[in-house]
């Protein structure tokens, strides 16, 4: 093969490593730095993801599709999305005490 058919394969190459190249450097900096809140408030928690799951699943009459932490006001907080007979409703757990303490019909906009 000459230098000049693998010039199309070069190119080629190139433009994938520099499309891809970004996704390839990882989580940026404020991505890691949640992460680490969110890791450092859940270390006093009273509660597992799965009772606050089976806390919204019996709030709602729903099943769990969706959980996740977040730290609000340097509180923890577990946010579970459900559906069930009212649609989809999101409950935030307070993953100190394990009560409600919001929620909203529909998901997301926590």
């Amino acid at each position: 093969m000459s230098v000049g058919n693998r010039s199309p394969l070069i190119l080629a190459g190139v433009i994938v490593l520099g499309l891809a190249g970004p996704g390839l450097a990882g989580p940026s900096p404020a991505a890691n730095a949640d992460e680490s809140r969110e890791e450092t408030a859940l270390l006093g928690a009273k509660i597992s993801l799965s009772q606050a799951i089976a806390t919204a699943e019996q709030k709602t009459g729903g099943k769990a599709f969706d959980a996740g932490v977040d730290v609000a006001k340097g509180k923890p907080r577990i946010i579970v999305e459900t559906n069930g007979p009212k649609g989809v409703q999101t409950v935030i757990v307070d993953a100190q005490s394990g009560e409600i303490v919001g929620g909203h019909a529909g998901g997301e906009a926590d």
